[in-house]
Formats: C-alpha cells, structure tokens, sequence
C-alpha cells in the first residue's frame, strides 16, 4: 500500500505485503488466517496492520470465505465497519480515509504450509494481472476448502 496511507504492516509469517510503493497489480499482498472466524482474524489482522488512528477504516471481505460476519469488529479500541460481497475472488479490501484500498489474496485456513508460504511470497512479489485464483491454483490450493 502507498505512503499516503498509513498503513503499515510489521513482518509476519501469515501476512505478506508487496515491498515499496511502486504501482501493484491486483493485489497488495497475501494474508492466511488461521480460522473462518471472521471476527478473532479480522482483528488480528486490523491490528497487524497498525491502521492510523483518526482514519475512517472499512473493511470489504468475501462472503463465501467466512462464516458469521459481523457488522463490525474492534481492533485496538476502535470500531471498524465489516462489508461483504458475494464473489470477491478470495480477497479482502481495507479502506483508510480516501486512500484506494489495500487488497489482499485471503489463501484459505486449511492451506498446507508450504503451499500458503509459496501463495504468500507471490502475493508479494507479483505484479501485472494475475488473478487470485491463479495464484491459489498455482500453488496446489484448492480456492474452497472443506
């Protein structure tokens, strides 16, 4: 994510931002929950991203990849309004303030080690227009998992 922003995400095994502020593609980075539950990861992930205080945060996230999505969640003593789309190809969006959002590959719980570790690392290093579900595909995930 750019400068402008804020947002800045400390080094961290199952979230992988794309270096430098240069233009991305799709995608900002990778992130692998450890659950489908949407409130205890989206916290942690708010909170591992270290949003600006004072910044209007919203976070957009697939309604196929979570189960009981809350309307909000608090991370670090603040509120932050949950959106859902149907088919949001495996991706969640953060918005702060009037920067574009961060989007980021969500590679499903269930994911071998070495399979998200591989997904997380071309998160981070892809640029151009390679789609979430190359990625997931690319690295033997299957985009569902049971």
């Amino acid at each position: 994510m750019t400068p402008a922003s804020g947002i800045v995400a400390p080094p961290a095994s199952r979230l992988r931002l794309a270096p430098g502020d240069a233009e991305r593609g799709v995608m900002n980075g990778g992130w692998w929950p450890r659950s489908r539950d949407t409130t205890a990861e989206l916290t942690e992930l708010l909170t591992a991203l270290t949003v600006p205080p004072g910044v209007s945060a919203r976070v957009t996230i697939d309604f196929n990849d979570w189960d009981d999505i809350p309307l909000r969640v608090t991370a670090l003593g603040r509120e932050v309004r949950v959106g859902w789309l149907a088919h949001l190809d495996h991706m969640v969006a953060l918005t702060c303030g009037r920067a574009a959002p961060m989007l980021l590959l969500v590679i499903p719980p269930g994911a071998s080690p070495a399979s998200a570790e591989d997904a997380l690392a071309r998160c981070a290093a892809e640029i151009g227009d390679t789609m979430p579900q190359e990625i997931l595909a690319s690295c033997g995930i299957p985009a569902r998992m049971p």
